[in-house]
């Protein structure tokens, strides 16, 4: 485990911007720094990076953490590998420190299984180069695919030979235990309790992780009568198969470079591909798309391209696996391969360079690829077209960006000779099953622990973490037609027509709140975002007095709660948002910190008086007149955990939702004034949603509202 005196060392010597500018080019602007987002498609800069707070942040597409993070998630990296990385740029050397007996024990056992699936593999590759059996077989079987010996040690490819316990002997040999075979999901066992090596009379593919070790095996069989025809490692400690993409070490770099994914679905033709030049293709190995998988894909670019193979079946079942990459974001094309080829045959049958010519030319949008497939199998047969329509609009349903949906909906009126109005209502009745289905879901799954008005804290809006959408609207699952994008943060703006994008400005550090007292202008932007302040403080006041707190085995501790509610959003109060991002970097290493933690971290004066602040341990508490004033009450110390917490995000949601609702108002005099009956209906629209969720939330809190 790496020392906290060395994370903070790292923290303390990088510079963000420094960081950043590895791997994308800035631009000062102000006290901040601009540039493209690498998390994104971004043709304008949307990332700000700001030094003093070492933090950076897409207004876009919401992107944001500190310089640790950027790495984590820019080169797929964990959080000590990005420490490591970080380190070694800033030439700090590293010294680990004793891990607990536990600890140490768990981290043996992991290193035991990738030194051990290392071996395995190493093994594979000299039985298929060296033996009889593997020569004949297994580089025989390679050699006919015209593999060449490059492309074979690339992917470190290899032959099981066909004998019970080979592997075994060879292993047990050279000083490896069985237990470790067995961890690493090496060796079997039968229904007699019989154990053989897992792994026989096979051509062997290892799977690897983003940092080029190998965390599985597939296996083919050479036999025509075996079954089955592939075989893969079982789950292990190092291997989940819903988090592992075949080829994705291969192929990072240049998916990177290329801004595309090509994704097929067997090994073969990651390999045939990567061969012929084309080496940004991962495989999902044959199984729908999870959205570990997805997440792997957009840690490098958002766009995809499915190829799928010829035959109608195939096909179809393929169409049904893309929605999960269009409700992740992704722009997804496809290219359908003719009638019985795949990429490894056709790639063969062209070359390299006249297969990439045929990806381009034949990609085409999914939506209108998915459409037009429809459309011609159901255009004799009105009750076929009608369920066509129904499963492409499911597709378009899951599209974040509802600019995209508007174009594909007219796009699809054309080709299936519908109206548009017709398939925006049909749309947005799909949406509102999906929002009904997912809010029984949350219903059902309510936390046991009751709030101050009966229920628990998973139901209705409370489960909702802040910022809240508009509707009570999914992540996942974008508004009706008729209605702007939802708000992502206090400061993103619903439409640039009618509302104000420019983020307030916060007071200044270790102000007291009592200063707030003094009566501001109500369209005083700072005054709505110094009572968000107080919840934010209130937010980490909890989090440092009770986030060690465990509820129960459905909660889990205090702030485990406190991160899934608060999701991905940055806090406005740079101490706060400081507090927050160190927190959760401790728990990521596997410590909870406690407040004398950060007494000792944040020594200075003004920090101490900061924390003091925030933890009410310094005699400081606001006054009544200012809950009066702002009709805020934040809970006490002494109360239930688990209603001081459910409590403290009502408040924070409510203030939340106030100041969208101000803002909501503002751009309804805008458009007034502009006379736009479009800009104002869309206003007056969102304020009754609003609305309606800041009264729901004030009914929780027993709390009376002006409407």
């Amino acid at each position: 485990m790496i020392p906290q005196e060395t994370v903070e060392e790292i923290k303390r010597t990088l510079d963000i911007v420094e960081v950043v500018e590895d791997f994308v080019p800035l631009k000062k602007k102000g006290k901040s720094w601009i540039g493209l987002c690498p998390f994104h498609v971004d043709n304008t800069p949307s990332m700000y990076v700001t030094p003093s707070m070492n933090l950076y942040k897409c207004f876009s597409c919401g992107a944001s953490g500190d310089a640790i993070k950027f790495v984590q998630e820019k080169e797929g990296k964990s959080y000590v590998e990005a420490l490591k990385y970080l380190a070694a740029k800033y030439g700090i050397k590293i010294v680990e420190k004793k891990r607990s007996p536990e600890e140490e024990e768990k981290h043996k056992r992991r290193e035991s299984i990738f030194v051990t699936m290392n071996y395995a593999k190493d093994y594979f590759m000299r039985m298929m180069q060296t033996s009889d059996e593997g020569k004949s077989l297994g580089l025989g079987y390679f050699k006919n695919r015209k593999f060449n010996g490059d492309t074979i040690n690339t992917f470190d490819l290899g032959y099981s030979l066909d004998s019970w316990d080979s592997l075994e002997k060879d292993a047990t040999q050279k000083g490896y235990t069985i237990e470790a075979l067995e961890l690493a999901g090496l060796r079997s066992e039968n229904e007699k309790g019989r154990k053989y090596d897992r792994f026989r009379g096979r051509v062997m593919f290892p799977i690897h992780d983003l940092s080029g070790r190998v965390i599985a095996f597939g296996a083919r069989t050479l036999k025509k009568d075996g079954k089955p025809k592939y075989l893969n490692s079982p789950e292990t400690e190092i291997y989940h198969k819903s988090d592992a993409l075949y080829g994705i070490y291969q192929s990072k770099d240049a998916i990177r470079v290329k801004d595309r994914c090509y994704l097929v679905e067997g090994y073969t033709d990651v390999i045939s591909l990567h061969q012929a030049g084309i080496k940004n293709v991962v495989a999902s190995s044959g199984t729908a798309l999870t959205e570990g998988q997805i997440k792997q894909i957009k840690r490098f670019t958002n766009n995809v391209t499915a190829v799928f193979d010829g035959d109608a079946a195939g096909l179809k079942a393929a169409i049904r696996g893309v929605d999960m990459l269009l409700q992740q974001g992704l722009n997804v094309r496809v290219v359908r391969l003719p009638e019985g080829e795949d990429p490894d045959s056709y790639c063969d049958t062209l070359g390299g360079e006249k297969f990439a010519e045929f990806l381009k030319k034949e990609e085409t949008d999914f939506i209108l690829f998915t459409a037009r497939l429809y459309s011609e199998e159901a255009k004799n047969d009105p009750l076929n077209k009608a369920e066509k329509i129904r499963e492409v609009l499911k597709s378009i349903a899951v599209i974040p960006d509802t600019i995209q949906q508007e174009i594909f909906i007219k796009e699809c009126a054309d080709v299936f000779d519908i109206s548009v109005e017709s398939l925006i209502n049909n749309l947005n009745e799909i949406k509102q099953r999906e929002i009904e289905r997912i809010e029984k879901e949350k219903n059902r799954a309510r936390r046991p622990y009751e709030n101050p008005t009966g229920g628990s804290v998973g139901n209705s809006v409370a489960s909702i973490p802040p910022p809240m959408s508009p509707s009570d609207i999914p992540s996942d699952m974008p508004p009706p037609m008729d209605m702007p994008p939802p708000a992502i943060e206090p400061d993103t703006h619903f439409s640039p027509e009618f509302i104000d994008a420019q983020p307030p400005t916060l007071p200044p550090l270790g102000e007291e709140h009592e200063k707030a007292n003094k009566k501001q202008d109500s369209s005083n932007p700072k005054g709505k975002f110094v009572k968000l302040g107080i919840h934010e403080e209130e937010f980490i006041r909890i989090l440092l007095l009770y986030g060690d707190q465990y509820v129960d085995e459905n909660v889990g501790y205090i702030y485990e709660y406190l991160f899934n509610e608060l999701g991905s959003m940055m806090l406005e109060d740079e101490f706060c948002q400081q507090i927050l991002v160190d927190y959760k970097n401790e728990t990521a290493m596997g410590e909870i910190p406690s407040l004398q933690h950060f007494k000792e971290r944040y020594s200075s004066e003004n920090d101490l008086r900061n924390l003091n602040r925030i933890t009410n341990t310094g005699g400081h508490q606001p006054s009544v007149e200012w809950f009066k004033r702002h009709r805020i009450v934040i809970p006490n110390k002494d109360e239930n955990l688990g209603r001081l917490a459910y409590n403290s995000l009502l408040h924070y949601k409510m203030t939340y939702l106030t100041d969208l609702i101000d803002k909501c108002h503002d751009g309804l005099t805008k458009a007034e004034k502009n006379m736009d009956d479009e800009k104002m209906m869309e206003a007056l629209h969102l304020m009754t949603l609003l609305t309606q969720q800041r009264k729901d939330i004030a009914n929780q809190l027993g709390i009376t509202i002006k409407l």
